[in-house]
């Protein structure tokens, strides 16, 4: 049976057309029957969509706004580690179990129950081998747990955080009920997993022992201030150097003009020595200051005279004293018209004066510069030993002010801590995880197998391939010559012609 031709395969099916349709026909009849007497099978699905973030918006103190250094939502990449541990998570037999707590069996109808014996069957070599080693039983919860999970598969979506779980079962319902039941389990324990109750007791506890020790060094800090008088050093210091600075630039500028007006004191000096302090200013001739005085006295005589006239005679002694005594102030006005008095007046020299009034400005300008410089010389020593005193007080108010920021770190980040365990329990509680249902359970209508058009096809396929092998075998075992090949081989002759058989009517 070599090199067969087309004419020969021919032939081959008329010889062995009678096996051929008996195998093909048994074949088909057994994938027909095994397909329309296998129960309905329905897939639930559902998607699980898996972030890091949990979907919070943190509440930390720290972070007060929204902006790229401090965002108000935390969001990383979930890593291929994490999708796998999650698929692993609600694949579980705890989960599997948890879910199967409560929920009644599927109804079995006559092809369910053929399949549970077939699944008995092939887990029947397992159970003998538990047996034969001792292993303890399995309880009957567990076994169909185990059944379970044949059915049940879970995948994680490549390029995506979408992990895709899927249950296979005859009840449709079921299917669904117990894929919503794992789901919710699964929550439920995820929930419990990724919050610990003590955890914001702790974390509070922590909060107030640390907000004490800030308190007691802020007092620290705010007594060493009042004491020394230094609350920011680098200000402070930078103040006082400014100020140095400035005082510096003052008492150079100060001894400056303080040479100044010492020179201009010294020439000062010089021209008020070398000019005039007082000069000529006119001279006249004035009347003779007695003979002022003596006009009055005689015209004072002369009137008493003419009074007495009118009392006294001419030769009375009234009369001749008062006579005598006219005529010797008559006398000595005669002899005072003849003197006269020459006056010559001097003033101060306006140019002296000026002088010695530019000195005494001059002096007391120097005085001054001096007095302002010797001030300006003072602050400075003084604000130099501020400014020693505020590097040697820094080192301490520094001290202070890094064990109030540690420890308002240490403070700030157990709040913090606390905060976040409160919100990540108020979340679990609502159910809000980092986990979401991205598409619920399905109801399933269609039965995803058994696919009559696939299996009577494949039911095709398979009869036709066993029917070829069966007839092919058949072939090869039978001893009698059919063809010219056959003979060749058998003799090694080579065949001149062949003969059709005849018909005999």
């Amino acid at each position: 049976m070599n090199d067969f031709s087309f004419d020969q395969l021919i032939h081959f099916a008329l010889r062995r057309r009678v096996i051929m349709t008996e195998v093909a026909a048994a074949i088909m009849a057994v994938v027909a029957i095994a397909t329309f007497v296998w129960p309905p099978t329905y897939k639930s699905s559902a998607k699980i969509l898996i972030q890091d973030n949990r979907a919070q918006l943190l509440v930390s103190p720290a972070l007060e706004n929204n902006s790229p250094n401090q965002p108000a939502v935390v969001a990383n990449t979930v890593t291929e580690e994490e999708l796998n541990s999650e698929r692993e998570l609600i694949s579980s037999d705890y989960l599997v179990e948890e879910a199967l707590e409560g929920l009644p069996q599927p109804r079995a109808g006559a092809g369910g129950m053929a399949v549970n014996a077939v699944e008995w069957l092939l887990d029947l070599p397992n159970r003998l081998y538990r047996m034969f080693h001792g292993a303890a039983p399995e309880s009957p919860r567990e076994q169909w747990a185990h059944r379970i999970e044949r059915h049940f598969s879970s995948y994680v979506i490549k390029r995506s955080n979408v992990i895709e779980i899927s249950f296979t079962a005859h009840d449709p319902r079921w299917a669904h009920e117990f894929l919503e039941r794992l789901i919710d389990k699964y929550q439920e324990f995820h929930s419990s997993m990724s919050h610990d109750p003590q955890a914001e007791k702790f974390f509070q506890k922590q909060a107030a022992i640390l907000q004490d020790r800030l308190r007691a060094a802020e007092d620290q800090l705010r007594a060493y201030e009042v004491q020394t008088g230094i609350s920011n050093p680098s200000a402070q210091k930078q103040a006082l150097i400014m100020r140095i600075s400035q005082l510096q630039n003052d008492s150079a500028k100060a001894a400056a003009d303080l040479a100044a007006a010492q020179r201009r004191v010294a020439v000062l000096q010089q021209q008020v020595a070398s000019t005039p302090k007082r000069v000529g200013k006119e001279i006249k001739i004035v009347q003779n200051m007695a003979l002022q005085q003596l006009k009055p006295q005689v015209l004072q005589l002369e009137a008493e005279r003419a009074e007495l006239l009118t009392r006294y005679q001419p030769d009375s002694e009234r009369m001749k004293e008062i006579d005598a005594r006219l005529a010797a102030a008559h006398k000595i006005l005669d002899h005072e018209n003849q003197t006269e008095v020459q006056e010559q007046s001097t003033d101060l020299n306006p140019v002296w004066l000026q002088l010695d009034t530019e000195l005494e400005q001059a002096t007391a300008l120097a005085a001054s510069l001096q007095a302002t410089q010797s001030a300006q010389r003072q602050e400075i020593e003084k604000a130099q030993d501020q400014v020693k005193v505020l590097l040697n007080a820094s080192v301490e108010n520094d001290r202070l002010q890094r064990v109030v920021d540690t420890e308002k770190q240490a403070y700030m980040s157990y709040l913090r801590r606390g905060e976040e365990a409160r919100a990540a329990g108020a979340l679990n509680r609502s159910r809000i995880l980092n986990v979401s249902i991205a598409e619920p359970p399905n109801h399933p209508a269609v039965p995803s197998y058994p696919i009559v058009p696939l299996n009577l096809g494949v039911g095709v396929l398979l009869a036709i391939g066993c029917a070829v092998a069966v007839a092919y075998l058949e072939e090869l075992l039978d001893p009698r010559i059919y063809s010219p090949a056959t003979v060749t081989a058998v003799s090694g002759l080579k065949t001149i012609a062949q003969l059709r058989e005849l018909s005999q009517e």
